[in-house]
Parts: C-alpha cells; structure tokens; sequence
C-alpha cells in the first residue's frame, strides 16, 4: 500500500532540513577537527581520531576558525538579505575582522593574507596570485541557498569566490564544488558526486556545463593517479580532488572527514569543505553525537541551517526557474 502523499512530503521535508543541518554541522565540526592539525605536514602529528582542540591559535575543544566563521557570516547574509549581496558579505567580514563578529571565540583568528587583502583597498593585487580553496566552505552556504537552481549555484559561488580569489582555477574549481553540494543536497550518491549526473545537468545552464566538465574530469583523473590520498596542500584543483576522494572512498561522515584532515597542511579547509559535502550526504543524523555535544554555538548553526532552509525555499517558491542570480 502506497504512503499518503501528506506523509511522503513531510518525510522528505524532513530529509531535506537534515541535509542542511548537516551541511552547516558538517562544515563547522570538519574545520574544528582540521584545526588541530593545521600547517602541519603529514608524518609530523599522531593521527587525528577524535575531536580534540589545540592547533596552531590553541582553540577549545570545539572551537571552529576562520573558514566555518566566514561561511556562517554568508549565511547569516544571504538570510538577512534574501539574495547574495556581495557588499553586505564584505562588511559583515570586516566586522568579524575588527571585532570577531560570528567567530566561536569571539576574535578573529586564522584570518588568510587573501581575505585580509580583501578587506583592504591597497591589497586587491593577492587576489590574482591565491590559487587555494579557501573559498569553499563559503561557496557551500551559497550553494545550498541555490540548490533548487544549480547554475545558479555555480555562479554564485564563483561571485563570492572572486572577492578574495580571482584565479580561473580557484573560480572553476569552487563553481564545480557548489554543484557537488547542489547535487548531494538533492540525494546524489557520493560515488556520482563528481559525475555528470543527469539529475543536475539538466538543470545546470549550457554556459557553465564545459568548464564543470573539464574540472570533474581532471579531479576525477587527479583522484585516481595517486597511491594512497591526495594532499590538502597546493591549489583549488587539488582540494577538490581531495574531497572528492575522501566522499567517494568512505562510507560515513566521520570516516570522510577523518581522511581529509589528517592530510594536515590546509586541514582547516579540508575538513570544512569536506565537512560541509558529506554533512549533506548523509544529514545531521550520522554525525558524532559526542562531536555535536562539544561543538561550540551548535543550537547556533543548526537555527541558522533552519532559517537558511526556508530562504531557500522562499526563493523557489518567489522566482521562476531560470532566473537565479
């Protein structure tokens, strides 16, 4: 006998509020667990396991940095404002640089030479030299309030990326990292993560398909030509390979995120857009419960998943099909 419609769509209503939640949840705990072990090169440190506290700025257990505090201000932007405006992102980043607006400690810490010379006029030039991936985190934020619409999706988190990064690589990269959400937010196995499902190909625009094709191909290619994992280290490119090998060769958030931070170096990065990707995978419900329980503002992030569910949908149901910024 088949399920009252009443009760499917509630079922997958609360699917979808996991997912989110998991997402934001997975991102701030990845960028915690990452912390410990940040700008330390691999061999150097006792396996990650657990989540610990200490690094390089000395956080509490369950304190998350710059990358889950920077994702959360788009959050709270995007919410406020219904829309991705880009002004209003800067100023409330050089808020959080001032006075730690957002932040889980309530300083600024692990503010990046990218995102400070954002913040400040006479140091616009590093964005054209900055090939890392410190832009995803933030793009997954974007993407998940574009999720209805993936090419919107893509060019929002390529919009937000070009605040501190203007490298074509580190561009392309992020925009195929936001479908990756777009597409786990939807239901996609991790193993299609980095595939041209066809699921989101037809919703994604003819503008973005090639450049989102040529970058799954080179990760997917990067991801199978190394021994073991790929490092966090080095360009946008290389992160993406990383998260994707890290997704697609686990089968839970925690062993996931696991591998992407014990490659040390960008372990930050790595275990928030690690985080973030299998957060949505496989929803708020598979996280660590005693993770959860020390994760600093956790009733915080899971409002702010909540709310930016529903501006979300607000979106949907507000703009036709096509018309996404």
């Amino acid at each position: 006998m088949s399920e009252p419609s009443g009760e499917s769509d509630h079922a997958a209503a609360e699917q979808l509020r996991d997912r989110f939640r998991g997402m934001l949840l997975g991102l701030a705990l990845g960028d915690a667990l990452g912390a410990a072990v940040q700008h330390r090169r691999p061999g150097t440190f006792s396996r990650v396991g657990d989540l610990l506290g200490g690094g390089p700025y000395d956080l509490p257990r369950g304190a998350w940095s710059d990358d889950a505090a920077t994702a959360l201000l788009c959050a709270d932007s995007v919410i406020d404002c219904g829309a991705l405006q880009l002004g209003d992102v800067m100023d409330r980043w050089d808020r959080w640089r001032r006075n730690g607006l957002g932040s889980s400690t309530g300083r600024c810490l692990g503010i990046s030479a990218a995102m400070a010379a954002a913040l400040s006029p006479a140091g616009s030039a590093v964005a054209d030299r900055v090939v890392d991936a410190e832009p995803f985190p933030r793009a997954a934020v974007v993407a998940a309030f574009e999720f209805s619409e993936p090419s919107g999706a893509a060019g929002a988190a390529r919009a937000l990326a070009n605040l501190t990064h203007t490298s074509p690589t580190v561009l392309d990269a992020t925009g195929a990292y936001a479908l990756a959400i777009v597409a786990a937010l939807h239901g996609t196995p991790s193993h299609a993560l980095m595939d041209d499902d066809p699921r989101i190909t037809a919703m994604t625009s003819p503008e973005w398909m090639p450049t989102v094709t040529a970058v799954r191909a080179a990760v997917r290619l990067q991801a199978s030509n190394v021994a073991d994992v790929p490092p966090s280290g080095g360009d946008a490119l290389g992160m993406l390979s990383l998260v994707y090998h890290a997704t697609r060769n686990t089968q839970s958030y925690k062993e996931a995120i696991l591998v992407a931070v014990n490659t040390g170096r960008s372990s930050d990065v790595a275990g928030a857009a690690t985080g973030a990707l299998a957060g949505a995978l496989y929803g708020a419900h598979s996280l660590p419960p005693h993770w959860l329980a020390a994760l600093i503002d956790r009733s915080v992030i899971e409002a702010c998943a909540d709310r930016l569910l529903v501006a979300a949908l607000t979106r949907l149901m507000e703009e036709p099909p096509g018309q996404s910024a």
